[in-house]
């Protein structure tokens, strides 16, 4: 893999987006109050930005691909925005492949979620708050409001201090100072080699505290609205706020520090207590659903294993014990859990690797990674007989493997042909 490279994002280019979003600061209807939607100059640009963004992330690459997941977050978006907003902008819910906690909207309806934050979350309502938080930004013209409230020399002082903050948590990460360092260098990537200037600023904690609150309130009446438990958005605060002792420096810029998000979390339990306390008594308001349950167990297991690969081991054993509880017989999962205790290498995560490579094959013998594992796992404990038939049983199942030539020396080793 090649050394990662910060872009930073060009002070002149600030400076061109500025000219254009400079004039007063006014009230603004929210979308679909007016017809035809009115844009001013400056809006539309911003939404031409939005596009030749939305434009790069789809080449990217990045994109996590699963057409059932899509439809049904649409769906779900698409019942939480008033629908005179839904009438004026097409709301369009896209998934980026990082295990990082971050979701953000653009101005134009698109909105995006990073796997991390899906898997992160319990249940149905949890989900109808992030993705009301976002279709608020949209539905509020956060964004022009955001840019015609700060001044000229603000708002270069923001844009610089954001490209430091990005720049810096990946290079302390690509030079190993803590764990995650590889997811944090990946979400740096997506938003400064791409140069995402406004889904930058647009990422859950980039408004400002105004804006951000005022996202919360009406992501919390649009899932009041669609029927939800009200009592799920502030536990999502609970959820993002949870350590497992691997987050990345990256992650807390992109959804806040402690304070700030505690502070977001008791503002929302006092909306909740003032303006939604019946709906919050009401046994009957919705939480979750079969179809959340089915489309979140594929995301939440596959996430994990960019964990793993970011070595945020055990915010991955924590997920993949949770698709667990949702499908025991999974397979990948269990190898997936053996894979996070062997990479952990802890004490004990030998023993605790095996029995998950065994379970993995109670459930699908003729999966040849797991064999492959149990034989370099027995070879490591000088189990020679038990190491020689797990090693040939790999081969035997993957023909062409990529590391058959390293694999057949250690079979000659063993004394086994």
């Amino acid at each position: 893999m090649a050394p990662w490279r910060c872009t930073w994002i060009k002070p002149a280019a600030l400076l061109t987006v500025l000219a254009l979003l400079a004039g007063c600061a006014g009230t603004l209807p929210p979308v679909g109050a007016e017809r035809p939607l009115q844009l001013a100059s400056d809006e539309k640009e911003i939404w031409q930005m939005a596009s030749r963004e939305q434009d790069k992330l789809a080449k990217s690459g990045s994109l996590y691909q699963d057409r059932l997941l899509e439809e049904y977050l649409n769906g779900l978006a698409r019942r939480l925005a008033p629908p005179e907003m839904v009438e004026a902008v097409p709301i369009t819910v896209r998934v980026i492949q990082n295990p990082t906690l971050n979701a953000f909207a653009y101005p134009n309806g698109a909105i995006y979620l990073h796997t991390g934050i899906l898997a992160r979350l319990e249940n149905e309502a949890q989900l109808a708050a992030v993705l009301g938080h976002e279709i608020g930004h949209v539905s509020h013209r956060h964004a022009v409001r955001h840019f015609r409230q700060a001044r000229t020399a603000q708002f270069v002082g923001i844009g610089a201090l954001i490209a430091a903050q990005i720049g810096l948590a990946a290079l302390g990460a690509s030079q190993g100072r803590g764990p995650g360092s590889a997811a944090a260098i990946q979400a740096a990537a997506i938003f400064t080699q791409l140069g995402l200037q406004l889904g930058l600023l647009a990422s859950v904690n980039g408004y400002g505290r105004g804006l951000e609150t005022e996202a919360d309130h009406l992501g919390l009446e649009y899932l009041v609205k669609a029927g939800y438990d009200p009592k799920q958005a502030p536990r999502v605060f609970d959820l993002l706020l949870k350590e497992y002792g691997d987050r990345s420096e990256i992650e807390t810029f992109f959804f806040g520090n402690h304070p700030t998000n505690q502070r977001r979390m008791r503002d929302l339990e006092a909306q909740i207590a003032g303006h939604y306390a019946a709906q919050a008594a009401s046994s009957g308001r919705r939480v979750n659903s079969e179809d959340y349950q089915r489309r979140m167990r594929v995301l939440v297991r596959e996430n994990a294993l960019l964990d793993i690969r970011a070595n945020r081991y055990n915010t991955a054993l924590a997920a993949l014990a949770r698709a667990l509880r949702l499908q025991p017989n999974d397979p990948i999962a269990h190898y997936y859990m053996g894979e996070a205790y062997r990479q952990r290498g802890q004490a004990g995560d030998l023993p605790r690797a095996i029995e998950a490579y065994k379970q993995a094959l109670r459930y699908r013998a003729d999966y040849p990674e797991p064999h492959r594992e149990l034989g370099l796992a027995y070879y490591k404990l000088g189990d020679k007989v038990l190491a020689s038939v797990e090693l040939k049983r790999y081969l035997e199942l993957s023909p062409k493997a990529k590391d058959e030539k390293e694999i057949r020396e250690y079979l000659l080793e063993l004394g086994a042909s």
